[in-house]
């Protein structure tokens, strides 16, 4: 890894419990026997702080669970991160449904806040209740209108699958409407309580219509002046347009760039409550621990970084793919669908 001054992001999940059951989660455990005390939180900001230093990078943090505002030293952690100086941004995953008009003033006090994200899986009650239970479409819908009203940013992310793919017209609509700042888009990973749904998954030739869409769409509404980001930073965009990012000569804007190469052993890390490191939240393959090891040895001596950083080990497609780096494939949709965390993405239209 080179010292430039440039973010490393650590996705952080301080606590397992949850207080919905989504059908497409990727977690299985949603109890803590021991909740994580903020003296151990502290000692984790610590093993982020020093590898931070080390690498001359600021980081990058988002602040997960479960859903994190169950933690009680969930607003004391931002308090505490809020004052680091290797700590540049801050962010938060949540479900949307703990936040109300107390909680949006408490984040209203940081200056490091860089967005919050709530999870929407559909553009109306019925599909997303489907997923995430009855009541919480209005619930998070509810945050969305309070955080937006207060000035806070605000993403949307949405995991689409075969039950509400057809949504996602509607859903850029009311990003739109609402006043949401991004939106952002997943494909279903099947592993966890979702390990099961293979068969919900989209076809390739449906994910590159998909895709060909909602890219049209962000054109669209760029020469319409919408504020509206619509985010297409994962793997298989570049896709849509093989010969800009084979031959790319100057740099692309930000709301029309295609693509990002997996980030696992590149430039994040994802934490787990008990300390546990994974290459990222979705390939729960454990590869250290913080409270035995530092970061910085995690990162230089793990066998399956090692491995993934190396594009040459992907198979099928991914081998040798003209278009790496801008997209080499999802090692978490490759092993959960294979058990091969090398093997090609078995989403890709190539």
């Amino acid at each position: 890894m080179d010292t430039e001054q440039e973010e490393f992001y650590f996705q952080w999940h301080i606590i397992n419990a949850c207080n919905l059951r989504c059908k497409h989660c990727y977690q299985t455990e949603f109890t803590d026997n021991e909740l994580v005390s903020f003296s151990k939180l502290k000692f984790i900001v610590e093993r982020i702080r020093t590898a931070l230093k080390k690498w001359g990078r600021k980081g990058r943090i988002a602040i997960t669970g479960g859903e994190p505002l169950i933690h009680k030293d969930f607003f004391s952690l931002l308090s505490y991160l809020e004052n680091l100086p290797e700590i540049g941004k801050i962010s938060v995953l949540t479900n949307g449904t703990l936040i109300t008009k107390k909680e949006v003033a408490l984040f209203k006090s940081y200056k490091k806040l860089h967005f919050i994200q709530i999870s929407l899986d559909g553009a109306n009650s019925k599909t997303h209740d489907i997923i995430r239970g009855k009541g919480n479409y209005e619930k998070a819908l509810s945050a969305v209108k309070l955080l937006v009203k207060d000035q806070i940013p605000v993403r949307i992310m949405y995991t689409f699958q075969k039950n509400n793919v057809v949504e996602i017209p509607a859903l850029i609509d009311l990003a739109i409407s609402e006043g949401i700042d991004d939106i952002t888009f997943e494909r279903l990973v099947p592993s966890g309580r979702s390990a099961k749904k293979k068969n919900d998954m989209i076809s390739p030739q449906k994910m590159k219509e998909v895709f060909q869409y909602i890219s049209d769409r962000s054109i669209k509404e760029k020469k319409k002046g919408t504020a509206l980001t619509i985010m297409k930073l994962r793997t298989l965009w570049a896709l849509l347009d093989k010969k800009k990012y084979k031959n790319k000569t100057k740099p692309i804007d930000f709301k029309l760039i295609l693509g990002a190469i997996c980030s696992i052993g590149i430039d994040s890390l994802t934490i787990l409550p008990d300390g546990t490191v994974l290459p990222c939240r979705r390939l729960p393959i454990p590869i250290g621990n913080l409270f035995n090891d530092s970061i910085f040895k995690i990162w230089y001596t793990s066998p399956l970084l090692w491995e993934i950083r190396n594009k040459q080990n992907l198979k099928g497609k991914c081998q040798n793919c003209e278009l790496i780096p801008n997209c080499s494939g999802c090692r978490a949709i490759a092993y959960a669908v294979t058990g091969d965390y090398l093997a090609e993405d078995p989403q890709c239209w190539k």
